[in-house]
């Protein structure tokens, strides 16, 4: 199994970052596609890297080295025996077996257009026994024919025709061939049915799987950070087991949140949650307690997603339907009314809204009911961004 590096430790980067090329944005999505596919083989411990605008780099835990270069073209014409983006890939990778030295290596070439059919290069190089004199012979033949000496594919085909024996047979030996446009995303669909996710919702896991995997990658970069995902990361911190969890139907438990540690803020008093609290002239002990309880439903929330028990989307979700439930009392207790200052109406108004929410809501994902002490931290945590307020002046005052 192998997974993909940022960069082959102990070994030259300079060279494989001097292989930058332009791309297309659908070039990148198809790159990403490609890496998506070798995420998902992910085992533990192994890692995967991607160097922006670059080609993948993969490494199994035995050690064994693949270089992967991804070539999408609008073009849809096949690639030829003089395809620039072949030589040049042979290129790259004659050069970087170089600073490999004897490390066991495979090559990939994958790339969104078809094979010529035509006797040449390409079908030799797409054998799974490769004739390597006929290969050279071939090279050679190439070279003679080619009439501009002077371009870069003359010089290409030049250079790999100068190869030593040795680094031919290496070479030309480790090339594989992966085209074809669509077939990337059924291989990755595929994959997602060996993880026992049923027919009806692979589609589905596969837009949520990508979209997380998309916007880690993103992220990163926006950060100017160098992407290197191992496996915890890929399936816990990006929450891609807990996508499969669901997909199979996996209800997650919340129970475990009664035996979850007690969070104690700093600051209590400065919090937006607390001064809303303090509106409804509950007593400084009361106030502590919710909000005390607010930071233990953020802390676990935080819990859940760092072991992938929770995704950012099941999190939003939560919120959601808070915010749904919350809309609909404040609007019904309000809509007869007109406050602007805090009155026994306005304030009688306002506790029973909050208490309401606290102790009559039930929120509900994936047929799991969140612990009552759960709703009310999440309900606080929305008055603390401020998305909620218990008063009906209480944007006024708060956002």
């Amino acid at each position: 199994m192998l997974s993909l590096l940022v960069s082959l430790v102990g070994y030259h980067m300079d060279f494989f970052e001097k292989t930058n090329a332009d791309k297309n944005s659908i070039g990148f999505t198809y790159q990403d596609y490609v890496a998506l596919k070798h995420a998902l083989e992910l085992k533990p411990e192994e890692h995967i890297g991607i160097e922006v605008y670059d080609d993948l780099h993969l490494e199994s835990i035995e050690g064994h080295k693949t270089l992967v270069q991804v070539k999408h073209s609008i073009n849809k014409s096949n690639i030829t025996n003089k395809d620039i983006d072949l030589w040049k890939t042979l290129y790259n990778w004659s050069e970087a077996i170089k600073t490999i030295g004897d490390k066991s290596i495979s090559l990939i070439f994958y790339t969104n257009k078809g094979l010529t059919l035509e006797p040449g290069i390409v079908q030799l190089l797409t054998n799974d026994t490769k004739d390597i004199e006929k290969i050279k012979n071939e090279i050679e033949k190439i070279e003679q024919d080619h009439k501009n000496k002077s371009d870069d594919l003359y010089k290409y085909i030049s250079i790999i025709n100068s190869l030593d024996s040795n680094s031919s047979k290496r070479l030309f030996n480790s090339i594989s061939f992966q085209h074809s446009e669509d077939g990337i995303i059924r291989q990755i669909k595929t994959l997602l049915k060996t993880l026992a996710i049923p027919d009806d919702k692979i589609d589905d896991a596969f837009n949520y799987i990508s979209g997380a995997f998309f916007k880690h990658k993103y992220d990163l970069v926006k950060n100017h950070t160098k992407i290197n995902i191992s496996y915890d990361d890929f399936r816990n911190n990006l929450g891609i087991d807990r996508i499969i969890q669901i997909s199979r139907n996996c209800i997650n438990n919340f129970d475990q949140y009664y035996d979850f540690e007690s969070a104690y803020p700093t600051n209590v008093e400065s919090k937006i949650s607390y001064k809303q609290l303090k509106d409804l002239d509950l007593n400084s002990d009361s106030i502590v307690k919710y909000v005390n309880e607010m930071a233990k439903t953020e802390a676990f929330i935080q819990k859940l997603q760092s072991s992938g028990d929770l995704t950012t989307q099941e999190e939003r979700l939560i919120y959601q339907k808070a915010l749904d439930e919350w809309q609909s009392r404040h609007s019904a207790t309000y809509i007869r009314s007109r406050f602007t200052e805090i009155n026994e109406d306005h304030l009688n108004k306002a506790f029973s809204v909050y208490t309401e929410l606290t102790g009559n809501c039930n929120i509900v994902l994936d047929k799991n009911q969140l612990p009552k002490s759960m709703t009310t931290g999440t309900f606080l945590l929305l008055s603390d961004k401020p998305k909620i307020g218990w008063l009906q002046n209480w944007e006024s005052v708060y956002k």
